[in-house]
């Protein structure tokens, strides 16, 4: 079949006709036949910065993730993610890189991380590493060269352009932390392009010599045993070689952009020529290709953000061809509320056919999501009941799942003060935007040790009072914590295949605030029900029809009268009759 591709509002998208041809292709009774591990993996993001120290210098590094990996073992996730390590000027905290093939004295050696990949293959768990393709540092040695020598050997690893006529940039472009996405360098009489940070200049992917060094250095933590990668910003990795300015934003579509602020004024634009271009797709190829050198299988998971992602995601992980699943902001900062929510998941539905994603609530770019959820809770028991609301979607939607270190905990968003930011874009938007500190303080391990057990030393950013008494010491044992309902929800899942591997159909939302969707593979299906309300709902019986109630952990089972009773916060599984779905 012809794949066409429409291009609105900025983003490039299969036209109805390819969702409707690709439809009618499928069979919806075919059995579970793509049961990759990576399809179905719960993973876990560590941030190494904030995890555990084992130096006593107040910065997490990688003996101090491998002293916690029972921790990670002990929730039942099948692997985790390492944000960067390598070595970094920290201004962008370890995604400003000045090496790629080598590890920051601050997070420790080679040997250390070594060390780490062995302890977690020894408990079954894969490692992915996060690889930032798009941008280094600027004190990188290539981008030295580089605008050093115009000339030289690395004269187009970085994007650069003359001049307008009036001086000024070459074209409107903006960075996503705010201000314009070129800065002048004297040195080469020219600008360059930065999507992010005036200290994180753009590599030229274009360029094969700098798209080699990258998939080099890919091959470089393979070979020190990496499972994977988890690529960020994905939505950068090429641009529009005519530079062409792009057109206001006159309109936007169900999810916001990831520039932070309602003030940003990248969200005035129309992103259509510096992010998600067509020229990426070669240069994903070739990354692709870079893994399926190595077995046993290699995962490639890409970060969609500025983008309409839910749309999107279906053409970077089309048929095998590109990235394995993507890792997108449609959740992160979707809304929260079962109408709109129920629109982005119908979305994925309709437009991901072929390809994968990974459902993720909270990163460390982002708020918590508990807190958000649970904006109008009273009670710690509210937070509790909504972070397992929270697992249940995570795991039991279309797609893998990654959690972001803390969720284990239902920790919630603190409020932080403008003296305790050390993040550039938050201390650049200020007060309209908070930026990405709250989600980045360390991990309370104990109550009574110094530094909360997370170091001996100061933490590089204090531990909130919002977190004080939500240790993992405090909740370690408690049958009710968040934790002990997370392992307990992936044990049970690990024996649904439906929900590791099946496909998708939701509901509309006419029951809102309860949200339903199916899980279908071969002549089963699964109805899954969540309630995003504080009071009770119900399941009509006529929905639930002659579906068995399943008794998993945690969910709702009573029925009554009119149907199935939701509980707040709650959720519930029904397995129909075999029967193809409609």
């Amino acid at each position: 079949m012809t794949e066409i591709y429409s291009r609105r509002d900025g983003a490039m998208r299969p036209t109805r006709e390819t969702i409707v041809a690709r439809a009618t292709m499928q069979d919806p009774v075919q059995p579970l036949t793509r049961r990759e591990w990576w399809r179905g993996a719960a993973l876990y993001q560590v941030y190494v910065r904030s995890f555990m120290d084992s130096d006593g210098d107040g910065i997490g590094d990688l003996d101090g993730v491998t002293a916690r990996l029972d921790h990670i073992a002990g929730l039942g996730v099948d692997g985790f993610w390492l944000s960067p390590v390598q070595p970094s000027p920290q201004k962008d905290f370890g995604y400003d890189i000045t090496d790629f093939c080598a590890v920051d004295p601050i997070h420790g050696d080679l040997a250390a991380f070594d060390r780490l990949v062995a302890g977690a293959h020894e408990r079954k768990l894969k490692v992915l590493l996060d690889l930032i393709p798009c941008h280094t540092s600027n004190r990188h040695p290539w981008f030295i060269e580089s605008r050093s020598h115009p000339d030289g050997p690395y004269a187009e690893w970085y994007v650069w352009a003359d001049a307008a006529r009036d001086g000024g940039p070459p074209n409107n472009w903006l960075s996503s932390f705010g201000g314009p996405a070129w800065t002048w360098e004297p040195r080469r009489s020219q600008y360059y392009y930065h999507p992010f940070l005036p200290c994180q200049p753009a590599l030229n992917l274009l360029h094969d010599p700098t798209l080699e060094a990258v998939r080099d250095a890919m091959r470089f933590w393979l070979d020190h045993g990496v499972d994977g990668f988890r690529l960020d910003a994905v939505q950068c990795l090429a641009y529009d070689a005519d530079l062409r300015s792009n057109p206001p934003e006159d309109s936007r579509g169900p999810v916001a952009p990831l520039g932070g602020g309602v003030n940003n004024p990248f969200r005035k634009q129309n992103h259509m020529f510096d992010r998600d271009v067509p020229a990426a797709f070669p240069i994903i190829e070739k990354l692709r290709h870079t893994v399926e050198d190595y077995t046993p299988e290699r995962v490639l998971i890409g970060e969609l953000a500025d983008v309409d992602s839910a749309r999107v995601s279906e053409k970077y992980t089309i048929s095998g061809e590109g990235f394995h699943a993507v890792y997108d902001f449609s959740l992160i900062n979707g809304p929260r509320d079962v109408r709109p929510l129920t629109e982005i998941l119908t979305y994925r539905s309709d437009f991901l056919r072929t390809g994968w994603m990974m459902n993720v609530f909270s990163n460390h770019d982002t708020a918590r999501a508990v807190s958000d959820l649970t904006r109008f809770a009273e009670t710690r028991q509210e937070q509790v009941a909504a972070q397992k609301l929270l697992f249940f979607l995570q795991f039991c939607l279309k797609g893998g799942g990654i959690l972001y270190q803390g969720e284990e905990l239902a920790l919630p968003h603190p409020t932080l003060d403008f003296e305790d930011l050390r993040d550039p874009w938050g201390i650049n938007f200020w007060p309209d935007f908070e930026g990405r500190d709250g989600a980045r303080t360390p991990i309370p391990w104990e109550e009574t040790a110094p530094g909360f057990g997370f170091t001996t030393g100061t933490p590089w950013i204090r531990i909130p009072p919002e977190h004080h008494g939500l240790s993992v010491a405090a909740q370690r044992d408690d049958p009710d914590a968040p934790m002990a309902f997370l392992r307990a929800l992936l044990d049970w899942r690990r024996g649904q295949d439906l929900l590791r591997w099946g496909g998708e159909i939701m509901h509309p939302p006419d029951l809102a605030p309860l949200i339903l969707w199916e899980r279908h593979g071969g002549q089963q299906r699964l109805l899954c029900a969540a309630n995003l309300s504080r009071t009770v709902q119900t399941v009509p019986r006529d929905r639930v029809g002659g579906a068995a109630v399943l008794d998993g952990p945690g969910f709702a089972t009573a029925m009554a009268a009119g149907g199935l009773e939701i509980p707040p916060l709650g959720f519930a599984v029904c397995r129909r009759p075999d029967a193809p779905p409609t």
